[in-house]
Parts: structure tokens; C-alpha cells; sequence
């Protein structure tokens, strides 16, 4: 190399983009950098929840379904092994079984009642006599002379009726004995007739009395007649006295 080219001077070398007039790109702004990473965790963590959640549901379901599966095992294991001889097939000659018939069922009344027959009559005046056998009905209430003596106090419809003869003077009349009361009986209903009409001889009558009335404990009702001869008691039926609580 001789001098001439080490005094020689060698021009600059510039490189110039002059594929485009679209200005330099800006800086990021501050934050946003920050907010990306944020966006990005917050997204796997909600995708690692969802994936926890589709394992638990798996996890479940496969529970269940072994359960199942045990629970049928298990019926299908029983029912190969009948425990009787009917069910492994065996005839068995079917034994007659004889059976005594039940008496019928008769349920007591829900409260206090009575109904009695006519028994026998004053001849004259004076308290008519019932019939509290067994055909008769007497339920927590006391029979006693002639008298029904009330064991639960309440409100009661007592009733009474008579066959007589139609000639004459007649009287019936439903009466109580109290404790709250020291004057006598008290009369509850009454019933009266006066025939003297001769044509009437020999037919016969009836008198039916019938009322709510509220009875205390001990309280004690009767029926009381005046000619009680003219009573006829052919007919039970046409000759009764009772009560019932409501």
C-alpha cells in the first residue's frame, strides 16, 4: 500500500427506510403492561377452577354409579337363594285353615245415653218404673228406682212416651231432683188430658214429651204420671224413656 491511498479519505455509508412515511411507533402507556399480566392470571386461574370442578363432578358420578352397581349385585345375589319352599319351586298340598267367626264389633256411644222400657206402672200416682236389662241401653248414666242420675254434666235431650187410655184424666211429666234446689222436683215437660167424652172408651192415646235441658252431676230425672192405671204396656215399644248428651 503506498501513501496516496492511506491519504485517500472514504465517504460515510448512511442506510435510509424510504419504504414508508408512517411515523415512529409510540411507547406503551404506563399501566397497561400491569393490566395484561393481570387479565392473564385471572384467566388461568378460572380455567384451573373449571378444570378442579370437571374432576370433582367425574369423582361423583363415578360414586354413584359404583353404588348402583353394588346395590344390584347385591338383589340379584338374594334373589338366587329363595329362602322358602314355595319359592324354590316345591309343591306343598295347601292345609285347610278354619277359621271361627268373629262376633260383630259394637262400638260404645261417644257420650252418656240411656233408653229403657216401660217395667211397670203406679196405680195411681207416682214415679213409672224401667226396664234396665240388657235390652235396654245405658251408658255412663246410673239407674236407680225409677230415676237416670247423670254422671258427666252437659247438655242432655230427654225424651218420654207413653200409651194410655183415652177416657179420663191423664197426666205425665218429666221431672228432676237437685242438689242446687231444696224445694222438691223440678218439672222439665209436662203433659195433660182431660177426656170425658164416652165415645172415646176403650180407644187408646199416646203422649210424647221431648227437650234439651243442661243437667248438673248427681242431677236425677224421672217421669211422673198421674192415673198411672190408664198406662197400657202391651207394646214396649209405645212405652219408653231416655236421654242423650249433644
Amino acid at each position: 500500500m503506498n501513501m496516496t491511498d492511506k491519504c485517500m479519505s472514504y465517504p460515510s455509508v448512511f442506510v435510509v427506510d424510504s419504504g414508508t412515511n408512517l411515523p415512529p411507533p409510540l411507547p406503551p402507556k404506563p399501566g397497561l403492561t400491569r393490566m395484561k399480566t393481570r387479565r392473564n392470571l385471572l384467566v388461568q386461574k378460572t380455567l384451573i377452577v373449571l378444570v378442579l370442578l370437571s374432576f370433582c363432578g367425574l369423582a361423583v358420578e363415578g360414586y354413584f354409579i359404583y353404588k348402583l352397581h353394588q346395590a344390584n349385585s347385591n338383589s340379584t345375589s338374594n334373589g338366587d337363594q329363595p329362602k322358602t319352599a314355595a319359592q324354590k319351586g316345591d309343591h306343598i298340598n295347601p292345609i285347610p285353615v278354619t277359621r271361627k267367626p268373629k262376633p260383630p264389633t259394637i262400638l260404645p256411644p261417644p257420650k252418656p245415653l240411656a233408653h229403657l222400657a216401660a217395667l211397670n206402672k203406679p196405680e195411681n200416682e207416682g214415679i213409672m218404673k224401667w226396664n234396665d236389662d240388657g235390652q235396654s241401653l245405658l251408658y255412663k248414666l246410673e239407674y236407680r228406682d225409677g230415676k237416670l242420675i247423670i254422671q258427666e254434666e252437659g247438655y242432655y235431650y230427654v225424651y218420654s212416651k207413653l200409651t194410655y187410655g183415652a177416657e179420663g184424666h191423664f197426666s205425665q211429666a218429666v221431672e228432676k231432683n237437685t242438689t242446687r234446689y231444696l224445694g222438691g222436683s223440678i218439672k222439665l215437660l209436662e203433659y195433660r188430658r182431660h177426656d170425658l167424652n164416652s165415645a172415646n172408651k176403650g180407644s187408646m192415646r199416646n203422649s210424647y214429651l221431648g227437650g234439651v235441658f243442661h243437667l248438673y252431676k248427681g242431677d236425677a230425672v224421672f217421669v211422673h204420671v198421674k192415673k198411672g192405671s190408664s198406662v197400657n204396656l202391651s207394646n214396649a215399644a209405645n212405652n219408653f224413656f231416655g236421654m242423650f248428651m249433644l
